[in-house]
């Protein structure tokens, strides 16, 4: 998956749709993209950034009355997986431990970093 072919826009539809517990139709998209981002997209905005979701593969689509409602087909887990391979493969060459070192060193605070120990801990 080429998470890189998805605007930032069109991830921000995408992760409305991720985080909603059902399924969303148009205007339900928008109200929420609009809210959480601080946007004030209209319809037709919010209508090509789901289209091109659907074409793309992310998205499928189906009628259900007057409306069109929205279901993602790759998982936000999917999507942060094939996201940080791309990253680590762009920025360390795919060693993914450089990689995660990387964030301890300039990202992450003290208690993430003891989080990802303790997570380490339980793998070993």
């Amino acid at each position: 998956m080429d998470t890189n072919g998805i605007s930032a826009c069109e991830r921000l539809v995408m992760k409305v749709i991720w985080d909603s517990p059902e399924e969303l139709a148009l205007q339900d998209v928008m109200d929420r993209v609009n809210e959480e981002n601080g946007k004030a997209w209209k319809p037709q905005t919010v209508s090509t950034f789901l289209s091109r979701l659907v074409r793309k593969g992310f998205l499928t689509s189906y009628r259900k009355g007057r409306y069109s409602y929205y279901q993602p087909v790759v998982s936000k887990a999917e999507f942060w997986k094939a996201t940080m391979n791309e990253n680590a493969r762009f920025f360390a060459q795919g060693d993914m431990a450089a990689f995660a070192c990387s964030l301890c060193e300039d990202i992450l605070t003290k208690e993430d970093v003891d989080r990802l120990k303790r997570k380490i801990d339980e793998l070993s």
